[in-house]
Protein backbone atom coordinates (compact mmCIF):
# COMPACT_ATOMS: atom_id res chain seq x y z
CA UNK A 1 0.00 0.00 0.00
CA UNK A 2 1.70 3.15 -1.23
CA UNK A 3 1.54 6.14 1.05
CA UNK A 4 2.35 9.73 0.25
CA UNK A 5 2.11 13.00 2.19
CA UNK A 6 -1.23 14.80 2.15
CA UNK A 7 -1.87 18.32 3.40
CA UNK A 8 -5.15 19.08 5.17
CA UNK A 9 -6.02 22.78 4.82
CA UNK A 10 -7.87 23.66 8.02
CA UNK A 11 -10.67 26.15 8.44
CA UNK A 12 -9.96 29.15 10.62
CA UNK A 13 -13.27 29.10 12.48
CA UNK A 14 -11.66 27.84 15.70
CA UNK A 15 -8.08 28.00 16.96
CA UNK A 16 -7.65 24.32 17.83
CA UNK A 17 -10.71 22.18 16.99
CA UNK A 18 -9.98 21.78 13.23
CA UNK A 19 -6.49 20.37 13.85
CA UNK A 20 -7.76 18.12 16.65
CA UNK A 21 -10.55 16.80 14.42
CA UNK A 22 -8.12 15.81 11.66
CA UNK A 23 -5.75 14.05 14.07
CA UNK A 24 -8.58 12.16 15.82
CA UNK A 25 -10.16 11.12 12.50
CA UNK A 26 -6.83 9.81 11.21
CA UNK A 27 -6.53 7.81 14.43
CA UNK A 28 -10.01 6.38 13.90
CA UNK A 29 -9.63 5.51 10.22
CA UNK A 30 -5.94 4.58 9.95
CA UNK A 31 -4.65 1.98 12.37
CA UNK A 32 -0.94 2.50 11.58
CA UNK A 33 -0.74 6.16 10.56
CA UNK A 34 2.60 7.87 10.05
CA UNK A 35 3.64 10.76 12.32
CA UNK A 36 2.03 14.06 11.41
CA UNK A 37 3.44 17.54 10.83
CA UNK A 38 1.31 20.30 12.25
CA UNK A 39 1.32 24.07 11.94
CA UNK A 40 -1.03 27.04 11.78
CA UNK A 41 -3.77 26.12 9.33
CA UNK A 42 -2.52 22.70 8.26
CA UNK A 43 -1.84 19.08 9.13
CA UNK A 44 0.40 16.91 6.94
CA UNK A 45 0.23 13.12 7.18
CA UNK A 46 1.48 10.26 5.02
CA UNK A 47 -1.51 8.15 3.94
CA UNK A 48 -2.66 5.93 1.12
CA UNK A 49 -5.19 7.44 -1.28
CA UNK A 50 -7.92 5.21 0.17
CA UNK A 51 -7.05 6.26 3.74
CA UNK A 52 -7.01 9.93 2.78
CA UNK A 53 -10.43 9.56 1.16
CA UNK A 54 -11.95 7.89 4.23
CA UNK A 55 -10.59 10.60 6.50
CA UNK A 56 -11.65 13.46 4.21
CA UNK A 57 -15.21 12.13 3.92
CA UNK A 58 -15.66 12.52 7.67
CA UNK A 59 -14.24 15.99 8.24
CA UNK A 60 -16.28 19.11 8.99
CA UNK A 61 -13.72 21.76 9.93
CA UNK A 62 -11.33 21.36 6.98
CA UNK A 63 -11.52 23.06 3.58
CA UNK A 64 -9.33 21.03 1.21
CA UNK A 65 -6.99 18.04 1.12
CA UNK A 66 -4.25 17.44 -1.41
CA UNK A 67 -0.91 15.86 -2.23
CA UNK A 68 1.81 17.81 -0.45
CA UNK A 69 4.70 19.02 -2.64
CA UNK A 70 6.83 20.85 -0.09
CA UNK A 71 7.27 24.23 1.59
CA UNK A 72 9.49 27.25 1.23
CA UNK A 73 10.04 30.77 2.49
CA UNK A 74 9.01 33.74 0.41
CA UNK A 75 12.62 34.61 -0.48
CA UNK A 76 13.08 31.16 -2.08
CA UNK A 77 9.78 31.21 -3.98
CA UNK A 78 10.99 31.39 -7.60
CA UNK A 79 13.66 28.70 -7.21
CA UNK A 80 11.32 26.38 -5.31
CA UNK A 81 8.47 26.78 -7.82
CA UNK A 82 10.85 26.02 -10.72
CA UNK A 83 11.85 22.74 -9.07
CA UNK A 84 8.29 21.45 -8.53
CA UNK A 85 7.48 18.06 -10.06
CA UNK A 86 3.77 18.22 -10.82
CA UNK A 87 1.33 15.86 -12.58
CA UNK A 88 0.73 16.28 -16.30
CA UNK A 89 -1.89 18.73 -17.52
CA UNK A 90 -2.78 22.41 -17.37
CA UNK A 91 -2.30 24.14 -14.03
CA UNK A 92 -4.23 26.74 -12.07
CA UNK A 93 -2.50 28.46 -9.14
CA UNK A 94 -4.40 29.70 -6.10
CA UNK A 95 -3.03 31.24 -2.90
CA UNK A 96 -4.87 31.15 0.44
CA UNK A 97 -3.84 33.27 3.43
CA UNK A 98 -4.59 31.55 6.72
CA UNK A 99 -6.20 33.81 9.34
CA UNK A 100 -4.55 36.98 8.12
CA UNK A 101 -1.02 35.62 7.70
CA UNK A 102 1.07 37.78 5.37
CA UNK A 103 -0.32 40.82 3.56
CA UNK A 104 -3.34 40.85 1.22
CA UNK A 105 -1.27 42.00 -1.76
CA UNK A 106 1.10 39.04 -1.33
CA UNK A 107 -1.47 36.54 -2.64
CA UNK A 108 -1.41 37.91 -6.20
CA UNK A 109 2.36 38.40 -6.05
CA UNK A 110 2.96 34.78 -5.02
CA UNK A 111 0.54 33.37 -7.61
CA UNK A 112 2.18 35.46 -10.31
CA UNK A 113 5.71 34.38 -9.41
CA UNK A 114 4.74 30.71 -9.33
CA UNK A 115 2.89 31.06 -12.64
CA UNK A 116 5.96 32.63 -14.24
CA UNK A 117 8.21 29.84 -12.91
CA UNK A 118 6.12 27.02 -14.39
CA UNK A 119 4.67 28.76 -17.48
CA UNK A 120 7.53 27.65 -19.72
CA UNK A 121 6.87 24.00 -18.93
CA UNK A 122 3.08 23.90 -18.55
CA UNK A 123 -0.07 25.63 -19.75
CA UNK A 124 -1.59 27.94 -17.13
CA UNK A 125 -5.40 27.75 -16.95
CA UNK A 126 -7.16 29.62 -14.19
CA UNK A 127 -10.71 28.69 -15.22
CA UNK A 128 -10.74 24.90 -15.63
CA UNK A 129 -7.25 23.53 -14.96
CA UNK A 130 -6.41 19.84 -14.93
CA UNK A 131 -4.25 20.41 -11.84
CA UNK A 132 -5.22 22.77 -9.02
CA UNK A 133 -2.00 23.89 -7.36
CA UNK A 134 -2.78 25.41 -3.98
CA UNK A 135 -0.38 27.48 -1.91
CA UNK A 136 -1.23 27.98 1.76
CA UNK A 137 0.36 31.14 3.14
CA UNK A 138 0.93 30.72 6.85
CA UNK A 139 4.21 30.12 8.75
CA UNK A 140 5.71 29.28 5.33
CA UNK A 141 4.39 28.76 1.82
CA UNK A 142 2.98 25.22 1.64
CA UNK A 143 2.35 23.73 -1.82
CA UNK A 144 -0.22 21.00 -2.48
CA UNK A 145 -2.24 19.68 -5.41
CA UNK A 146 -5.92 19.60 -4.47
CA UNK A 147 -7.47 16.11 -4.35
CA UNK A 148 -10.57 16.67 -2.23
CA UNK A 149 -12.72 19.66 -1.35
CA UNK A 150 -14.72 19.10 1.82
CA UNK A 151 -18.44 19.49 1.19
CA UNK A 152 -19.19 21.92 4.00
CA UNK A 153 -22.54 22.90 2.46
CA UNK A 154 -23.95 19.50 3.41
CA UNK A 155 -23.97 20.54 7.06
CA UNK A 156 -26.27 23.46 6.30
CA UNK A 157 -28.80 21.04 4.81
CA UNK A 158 -28.94 19.34 8.23
CA UNK A 159 -29.10 22.60 10.19
CA UNK A 160 -31.62 22.70 13.03
CA UNK A 161 -33.97 24.86 10.95
CA UNK A 162 -34.06 22.16 8.24
CA UNK A 163 -35.26 19.43 10.60
CA UNK A 164 -38.95 18.59 11.00
CA UNK A 165 -38.50 18.64 14.78
CA UNK A 166 -36.03 21.11 16.24
CA UNK A 167 -34.69 22.78 19.34
CA UNK A 168 -32.73 26.06 19.03
CA UNK A 169 -30.07 24.94 21.56
CA UNK A 170 -28.67 22.20 19.32
CA UNK A 171 -25.02 22.18 18.22
CA UNK A 172 -24.44 23.28 14.65
CA UNK A 173 -24.03 20.12 12.50
CA UNK A 174 -20.36 20.97 11.75
CA UNK A 175 -19.54 20.96 15.45
CA UNK A 176 -21.70 17.91 16.11
CA UNK A 177 -19.67 16.09 13.42
CA UNK A 178 -16.41 17.39 14.90
CA UNK A 179 -17.46 16.11 18.34
CA UNK A 180 -18.22 12.68 16.88
CA UNK A 181 -14.84 12.61 15.14
CA UNK A 182 -13.02 13.67 18.30
CA UNK A 183 -14.26 10.49 20.00
CA UNK A 184 -12.24 8.40 17.49
CA UNK A 185 -15.33 6.30 16.80
CA UNK A 186 -14.72 3.65 14.15
CA UNK A 187 -17.18 2.38 11.59
CA UNK A 188 -19.42 -0.27 13.12
CA UNK A 189 -18.80 0.77 16.73
CA UNK A 190 -21.66 1.75 19.03
CA UNK A 191 -21.97 5.45 19.87
CA UNK A 192 -24.38 6.55 22.58
CA UNK A 193 -25.77 10.05 23.09
CA UNK A 194 -27.51 9.94 26.50
CA UNK A 195 -28.93 13.47 26.03
CA UNK A 196 -29.88 12.95 22.40
CA UNK A 197 -32.52 15.68 22.21
CA UNK A 198 -33.48 16.22 18.58
CA UNK A 199 -30.77 13.85 17.33
CA UNK A 200 -28.15 16.14 15.81
CA UNK A 201 -25.17 14.19 17.19
CA UNK A 202 -26.71 10.81 16.34
CA UNK A 203 -27.36 12.02 12.81
CA UNK A 204 -23.65 12.79 12.30
CA UNK A 205 -22.57 9.58 14.06
CA UNK A 206 -24.69 7.44 11.78
CA UNK A 207 -23.37 9.22 8.68
CA UNK A 208 -19.76 8.28 9.57
CA UNK A 209 -20.75 4.63 9.98
CA UNK A 210 -21.29 4.32 13.73
CA UNK A 211 -24.20 2.40 15.27
CA UNK A 212 -26.28 5.19 16.82
CA UNK A 213 -27.85 4.74 20.26
CA UNK A 214 -29.76 7.51 22.01
CA UNK A 215 -31.66 8.26 25.16
CA UNK A 216 -33.40 11.24 26.70
CA UNK A 217 -35.58 11.78 29.73
CA UNK A 218 -38.25 13.40 27.52
CA UNK A 219 -40.57 11.10 25.50
CA UNK A 220 -41.31 14.06 23.20
CA UNK A 221 -37.59 14.47 22.43
CA UNK A 222 -37.23 10.76 21.64
CA UNK A 223 -40.16 10.94 19.24
CA UNK A 224 -38.74 14.06 17.63
CA UNK A 225 -35.28 12.51 17.39
CA UNK A 226 -36.67 9.46 15.59
CA UNK A 227 -38.62 11.72 13.22
CA UNK A 228 -35.47 13.68 12.35
CA UNK A 229 -33.33 10.60 11.76
CA UNK A 230 -35.98 9.11 9.48
CA UNK A 231 -36.33 12.44 7.67
CA UNK A 232 -32.65 12.31 6.69
CA UNK A 233 -32.88 8.58 5.94
CA UNK A 234 -30.15 7.52 8.36
CA UNK A 235 -30.10 4.33 10.37
CA UNK A 236 -30.11 4.07 14.14
CA UNK A 237 -29.93 1.13 16.54
CA UNK A 238 -32.05 2.16 19.54
CA UNK A 239 -33.73 5.21 21.04
CA UNK A 240 -34.92 4.94 24.65
CA UNK A 241 -36.67 7.16 27.18
CA UNK A 242 -34.31 6.97 30.13
CA UNK A 243 -32.82 8.99 32.96
CA UNK A 244 -29.08 9.61 32.74
CA UNK A 245 -28.54 7.45 35.83
CA UNK A 246 -30.00 4.34 34.16
CA UNK A 247 -27.63 4.00 31.19
CA UNK A 248 -25.96 0.78 32.30
CA UNK A 249 -29.30 -0.95 32.92
CA UNK A 250 -30.73 0.21 29.59
CA UNK A 251 -27.75 -0.19 27.22
CA UNK A 252 -25.05 -2.26 28.91
CA UNK A 253 -21.56 -1.39 27.63
CA UNK A 254 -21.03 0.91 24.63
CA UNK A 255 -17.89 1.72 22.65
CA UNK A 256 -18.07 5.52 22.53
CA UNK A 257 -20.15 8.39 23.91
CA UNK A 258 -20.75 11.82 22.37
CA UNK A 259 -23.18 14.18 24.03
CA UNK A 260 -24.15 17.81 24.60
CA UNK A 261 -26.06 17.88 27.92
CA UNK A 262 -28.61 20.60 28.74
CA UNK A 263 -27.05 23.74 30.22
CA UNK A 264 -29.95 25.22 32.14
CA UNK A 265 -32.84 27.62 31.70
CA UNK A 266 -33.60 27.02 27.99
CA UNK A 267 -33.25 23.24 28.19
CA UNK A 268 -35.13 20.90 30.48
CA UNK A 269 -33.24 19.50 33.45
CA UNK A 270 -36.42 18.52 35.32
CA UNK A 271 -35.44 21.17 37.93
CA UNK A 272 -32.20 19.34 38.78
CA UNK A 273 -29.30 21.79 39.32
CA UNK A 274 -27.13 21.80 36.19
CA UNK A 275 -23.85 21.07 37.97
CA UNK A 276 -25.39 18.13 39.83
CA UNK A 277 -26.84 16.78 36.57
CA UNK A 278 -23.49 17.00 34.80
CA UNK A 279 -21.60 15.30 37.62
CA UNK A 280 -24.21 12.55 37.76
CA UNK A 281 -23.96 12.19 33.98
CA UNK A 282 -20.19 11.72 34.06
CA UNK A 283 -20.51 9.04 36.73
CA UNK A 284 -23.09 7.22 34.63
CA UNK A 285 -20.94 7.60 31.50
CA UNK A 286 -18.01 6.03 33.33
CA UNK A 287 -20.21 3.06 34.18
CA UNK A 288 -21.51 2.40 30.65
CA UNK A 289 -18.36 3.16 28.65
CA UNK A 290 -16.14 0.24 27.68
CA UNK A 291 -12.56 0.19 28.94
CA UNK A 292 -10.38 2.29 26.64
CA UNK A 293 -13.42 4.01 25.13
CA UNK A 294 -13.65 7.74 24.50
CA UNK A 295 -16.39 10.11 25.67
CA UNK A 296 -16.85 13.54 24.11
CA UNK A 297 -18.94 15.71 26.43
CA UNK A 298 -19.75 19.39 25.85
CA UNK A 299 -20.03 21.30 29.13
CA UNK A 300 -20.40 24.97 30.13
CA UNK A 301 -17.62 24.43 32.68
CA UNK A 302 -15.46 21.64 34.00
CA UNK A 303 -17.12 19.72 36.83
CA UNK A 304 -16.00 16.87 39.06
CA UNK A 305 -15.62 13.59 37.23
CA UNK A 306 -14.96 10.03 38.45
CA UNK A 307 -11.51 8.50 38.64
CA UNK A 308 -12.30 6.02 35.88
CA UNK A 309 -12.47 8.90 33.39
CA UNK A 310 -9.27 10.68 32.36
CA UNK A 311 -9.55 14.09 30.73
CA UNK A 312 -7.33 13.84 27.65
CA UNK A 313 -8.26 16.95 25.64
CA UNK A 314 -10.23 20.13 26.16
CA UNK A 315 -11.24 22.83 23.66
CA UNK A 316 -13.06 26.06 24.56
CA UNK A 317 -15.55 27.72 22.23
CA UNK A 318 -16.99 31.13 23.05
CA UNK A 319 -20.67 31.14 22.05
CA UNK A 320 -21.80 34.45 23.56
CA UNK A 321 -21.15 36.57 26.64
CA UNK A 322 -22.72 34.12 29.08
CA UNK A 323 -21.82 30.79 27.47
CA UNK A 324 -18.53 29.10 26.66
CA UNK A 325 -18.68 25.51 25.47
CA UNK A 326 -15.95 23.19 26.75
CA UNK A 327 -15.44 20.21 24.43
CA UNK A 328 -14.07 17.63 26.92
CA UNK A 329 -12.59 14.37 25.67
CA UNK A 330 -12.38 11.67 28.34
CA UNK A 331 -10.88 8.22 28.05
CA UNK A 332 -12.06 5.45 30.34
CA UNK A 333 -9.43 3.54 32.27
Amino acid sequence: MERRPYLFELSGEHSSLPEAEVLATIEAEVRTASPTIRGPGYVISRLSEEEMTRVAERLALTHKVGTYHGSCDLNCLAAFASSLELPEGSIGVRVKRFRGCGKPEQSNFIAGKVGEAIAGQRKIDLRAPDIKLRILLTDKLHFFVEEKEIDRDQYETRHVRSRPYFSPVSLHPRYARALVNLTRVRRGQTLLDPFCGTGGILLEASLVGAKALGSDISPEMIEGCAENLRHFNVAFERLEVADIGDLDDVFGKVDVIATDPPYGRSASTKKEPVTALHERALNSIAGVLSSGGWAGVVLPKIVRYPGLLHLQERYSQKVHRSLTREYCLFKRQ
